[in-house]
């Protein structure tokens, strides 16, 4: 019996075993394949109900026809409006003269504080507008779609709508890196809100590009040798915006190596390229002042 089975085994295979075992295997393989997920799902930011972000806000603000702070130098977390602290810098203006406003974003890690010293926009604005400068929540901004940092954004325009005279036609939004990822992610999100932002070494491949449909005015600031985020990636969001907003061929460079797009009037587009690395060019201050008309 254990000869005639060894015998089985040595047999010589049939010249039609080997062609029936592929085609079985070949079978088996195609209907083990998984079918075509298809395209994933858009996954925007979602604002709440009746926030700042959906609803607007109307002026005269509440802010105008309060005694509101005086001018000067606030910590967020002294004033109960952030844990996280940040700094408020309120201009000398007369009682119930609207003033611009402008929020700026950190880098990773770095406190609002610290970014206000950096970016020094204060003097190129001749501060003339509401800066307010948040700190992270969880220590770097988040772009999700229950974004913490956007909602305390939100809930900061409503403090400063409650108590300082502002105008809600003239809201601005700057970031630098990480900072600078989250504008550009609220300038895609919710751009109704803002009459333009600024994005310093940004990029805008680290959310769903597909949530961007309406215009803002935008301005690029990006280092030509910047490691960290590289050129490309600022210049695929910059060229992301000029579709958005409809603009087509740039001017020639000025001194500083910036350009404005031929745009629609409402929504500008200008960039600027820089012999640097990561981090704030000089020049930055006066270019962004003067694109926010501060």
């Amino acid at each position: 019996m254990l000869s005639s089975v060894l015998e089985g085994r040595n047999r010589p295979e049939s010249p039609i075993v080997r062609p029936l075992l592929l085609a079985t295997l070949l079978l088996g393989a195609c209907a083990s394949s998984p079918p075509d997920p298809g395209p994933s799902p858009v996954v925007c930011y979602a604002p709440r109900d009746g926030g700042v972000f959906l609803g607007g806000l109307v002026a005269p603000v509440p802010g105008c026809s309060a005694p509101g702070l005086d001018a000067g130098v606030y910590d967020l977390a002294d004033l109960g409006w952030s844990r996280q602290g940040g700094v408020l810098v309120v201009p000398p203006s007369p009682q119930g003269q609207a003033v611009p406003v402008v929020f700026g974003f950190a880098g990773a890690g770095t406190p609002g504080a610290s970014f206000r010293a950096s970016l020094a926009l204060e003097d190129a604005a001749d501060a003339g507008a509401v800066f307010i400068y948040p700190t992270a929540v969880q220590g770097t901004w988040d772009i999700g779609p229950s974004s913490l940092d956007a909602r305390r954004v939100e809930t900061l325009l409503g403090f400063l709508a409650a108590s300082q005279c502002i105008d809600p036609a003239r809201m601005y939004i700057v970031g630098f890196s990480a900072g600078a990822v989250f504008t550009l992610y609220l300038g895609c999100n919710v751009p109704g809100t803002f009459r333009g932002m600024a994005a310093i070494a940004g990029t805008e491949s680290r959310f769903d590009r597909r949530c961007c449909t309406d215009p803002i005015p935008a301005l690029f600031i990006h280092g030509t040798n910047d490691q960290a985020i590289p050129l490309n990636e600022g210049l695929s969001a910059r060229r992301e915006v000029l579709d958005r907003d409809g603009c087509t061929t740039p001017s020639a460079p000025d001194e500083s190596g910036c350009v404005d797009f031929a745009c629609p009037a409402s929504a500008p587009v200008s960039s600027c390229e820089w012999d640097g690395g990561h981090e704030i060019p000089p020049f930055a201050a006066p270019e962004i002042a003067d694109f926010f008309s501060l």
